[in-house]
């Protein structure tokens, strides 16, 4: 995205375009804030702040900005993980259960996973960082502790409108040299959208209309069928008043 495209930013009445351009000012207060433990979508919900995906769109455009973004989410993702693991020492040393392997998880991981989910990192991105659980562990996690699978499916339908506004990205930045390449990008990120939000982008109509007509096909194709036989026994002369015999 162009410096100074903005996106939808929701109000009262009709939806209001905000713009914003880049500067290296508010490239390091991004970076700052992001350091600092706040996640992307939450800096940019602030006055004056761009949309997420603008961000993203000038960490691929400038690449001096996109390693700094990237290290101070780096930089904020390992703060975190030390802080959780100083804290379930603590709860270790004084006095829980040790017998058997114990978990690693706490909230403060599992906010930040679904913050990250959130803003487009997919599971397996999350599970290389050397800071975060692999994304199997993740998975069990989510389905051994009832509040973080909670927040991990409500994290995953907002991924799907990250995705839904990163297609419109690829759609436009495509080239006639690119786009061959960037249509199959575009259809999957397509798909992983309606497949995550069905409710919401899902083509609902188009395959209601395919399985009314399959339907239609399976009726005409259990409706009777007439056959009619003609067959003549000799060749017929009208000359001499001959007719063929008709069975």
């Amino acid at each position: 995205m162009a410096d100074g495209a903005g996106a939808p930013a929701q109000g009262a009445g009709r939806a209001v375009v905000k713009y914003v351009r880049f500067s290296e000012a508010l490239g390091e207060t991004i970076c700052a804030r992001v350091a600092g433990g706040e996640s992307l979508i939450g800096v940019c919900r602030d006055e004056g702040m761009p949309h997420p995906t603008t961000v993203q769109a000038w960490a691929q455009a400038r690449p001096r900005f996109g390693a700094a973004l990237s290290a101070a989410q780096k930089d904020a993702r390992v703060a975190a993980r030390l802080a959780d693991r100083a804290r379930a020492a603590a709860r270790f040393a004084a006095g829980r259960d040790n017998r058997g392997r114990w978990s690693t998880y706490t909230p403060e991981i599992g906010e930040e996973i679904c913050r990250r989910m959130a803003d487009g990192e997919s599971l397996k991105a999350i599970g290389r960082d050397p800071a975060m659980p692999c994304a199997a562990t993740i998975l069990n996690w989510a389905r051994q502790y009832p509040a973080f699978g909670d927040a991990y499916a409500l994290a995953r339908a907002q991924m799907a409108d990250v995705l839904f506004d990163e297609a419109r990205e690829v759609a436009l930045a495509a080239t006639p040299q690119t786009v061959w390449a960037e249509r199959l990008r575009f259809d999957v990120i397509r798909w992983m959208t309606a497949r995550m939000a069905p409710k919401k982008y899902c083509e609902r109509v188009a395959v209601e209309a395919s399985i009314a007509e399959r339907r239609a096909a399976a009726d005409v194709d259990r409706q009777p069928v007439t056959v009619v036989i003609r067959r003549f026994t000799d060749a017929p002369d009208p000359e001499a008043g001959e007719y063929p015999e008709i069975d």
